[in-house]
């Protein structure tokens, strides 16, 4: 979407021309958990904090470096917990690598950390050959399991993205082999809790989500990833609706928002706009965020979950997963 000659450069998180600070009365009064986030550093956060609140978020859990988490912690006290994640830059199938990563574990649950994040998207397979299933996690693995970590993986991308980025399968895998690792770690560490990040990673296949709640008792996912979740349940908001009402207990409010020091108040709304929009109401019209994957303007066609639902998906799970720590 471009201005026309002359106008104000349109606002790629306010395409429509929200308020964000006129913030609506939502459907419940309850505190939200954000079990997602991306908070990179201690300084220079400050308006994400404050959309956080102003969206009634009460406390985020994030993943960043190692180094800066104990910053995090003294700048931000409760309001923020810690996802356990490696040195993704440096990643290499080495022992060294794999030593630095239990050690960074063994950290991260000395500042309280109960999850750590595994990032296992089609470009591992296809970089590293590194999918949950191969040899070099299993050391990981038991390591957390010693430690006593619950997991969060990212195992899918959206589906269209097979029509682009990954429509080599032989190098990527089909969608649907994504998941022959995640269920691996499913049973590999049964009864411990799984979370899928990104509804799963396939919010456009209810079908497929419904099959691993049922073989899976320990597997929930979160509503992270925002744009992506935004576009792909207003595609089938009825079906989405049905999938959650019946997995009420199996679902985690997250945004996936990401702190970037170009972002203003207004980016980090709309995010928490659109979420709280998409499930608590029947909104149908335009979505406030640009999306580049869209076919045309972006659209958001509200799910309108009941209340005790809601108060579920954005509190009462987090706090019985023992999230809220």
């Amino acid at each position: 979407m471009s201005p026309a000659a002359g106008d104000k450069p349109v606002n790629p998180s306010n395409l429509i021309g929200l308020d964000y600070r006129r913030v609506p009365q939502w459907a419940v009064d309850v505190p939200l958990f954000d079990v997602h986030t991306h908070v990179r550093t201690a300084e220079g956060v400050e308006a994400f904090f404050e959309a956080a609140a102003a969206y009634g978020v009460r406390r985020v859990l994030s993943m960043q470096s190692i180094l800066e988490a104990p910053r995090l912690r003294e700048r931000w006290g409760r309001r923020v917990g810690f996802i356990a994640v490696p040195r993704w830059a440096e990643f290499a199938l080495t022992d060294a690598f794999s030593r630095q990563w239990r050690a960074d574990l063994a950290e991260f649950r000395d500042l309280g950390a109960t999850l750590c994040k595994f990032w296992v998207a089609p470009p591992m397979r296809d970089e590293h050959g590194l999918t949950l299933d191969h040899p070099f996690m299993e050391p990981i693995i038991a390591h957390a399991l010693d430690l006593g970590y619950s997991f969060m993986v990212h195992v899918g991308d959206p589906t269209l993205w097979w029509n682009s980025r990954y429509a080599d399968t032989a190098r990527f895998g089909t969608k649907r082999a994504q998941y022959q690792q995640l269920e691996h770690l499913l049973r590999r560490v049964s009864p411990r809790l799984v979370i899928g990040a990104h509804m799963g990673g396939t919010v456009e296949d209810c079908d497929l989500l419904q099959e691993l709640f049922d073989r899976h008792p320990n597997y929930v996912i979160d509503t992270s990833a925002t744009k992506w979740v935004v576009r792909e349940v207003s595609r089938h908001p009825q079906r989405v609706r049905e999938l959650v009402i019946r997995n009420a207990d199996r679902v985690l409010f997250g945004s996936d928002c990401v702190t970037e020091p170009r972002h203003d108040f207004d980016h980090y709304a709309s995010r928490y706009w659109a979420q709280r929009t998409l499930w608590e109401t029947a909104h149908d019209g335009l979505s406030p965020i640009e999306d580049p994957d869209a076919v045309g303007a972006p659209l958001l066609r509200g799910v309108n979950l009941p209340p005790e639902t809601l108060r579920k998906v954005y509190a009462e799970n987090a706090i019985r997963l023992g999230l809220d720590a």
